[in-house]
């Protein structure tokens, strides 16, 4: 991703915290997806990535067109996708069940999920790159929206300081 503004954590262990959380979050989801495709017999799923990190599994793939679909499913048109038959008792249950497999966004500590800039949603990332963690935007958000990112966890710094870090992590990775 380009950054146009980056800021750095004031409170590393903050954000280090947030970032395990968030790694068991995502793990416990891989868990529960892993366990829906045994069900399923091991099938592909497929869903919606969203913007914030944030995903939902919507169904699975079947492996041709035509096959017999187990009760409460239906292929979705003339492709593979095979989604709920939510008119059905059993489609009921699968919707509950997908409701379930939904993984939710990143909330980052000290800033919104969501800032705006001329007519765009700015969805922030956090990158760690040699033991800082640095908050990216890619584009710079409306005046007011700038406000909003807590200044006591994260202080703006120059481009130039997260691109030198980048290189630093690179150069020493590389030499590795």
């Amino acid at each position: 991703m380009n950054a146009a503004l980056v800021f750095k954590t004031k409170k590393p262990q903050l954000i280090a915290d947030y970032l395990a959380k968030r790694e068991k979050v995502v793990s416990d989801w891989q868990a529960k997806v892993d366990a829906f495709k045994a069900s399923i017999g091991g099938r592909e799923v497929f869903g919606t990535s969203f913007f914030d990190g944030g995903w939902a599994v919507a169904g699975y793939r079947a492996a041709k067109y035509g096959e017999e679909l187990p009760a409460g499913w239906r292929f979705d048109g003339a492709r593979l996708d095979v989604v709920p038959a939510k008119r059905t008792p059993e489609g009921k249950g699968h919707v509950a069940t997908l409701a379930g497999l939904r993984l939710p966004g990143n909330t980052f500590p000290g800033c919104p999920d969501i800032l705006f800039a001329e007519g765009f949603g700015i969805f922030p990332r956090v990158e760690t790159v040699g033991g800082d963690h640095f908050l990216t935007l890619s584009r710079v958000p409306l005046e007011d929206q700038s406000k909003r990112i807590d200044q006591d966890i994260w202080e703006q710094v120059k481009l130039s300081e997260f691109h030198a870090a980048l290189e630093a992590e690179t150069e020493t990775a590389q030499a590795a």
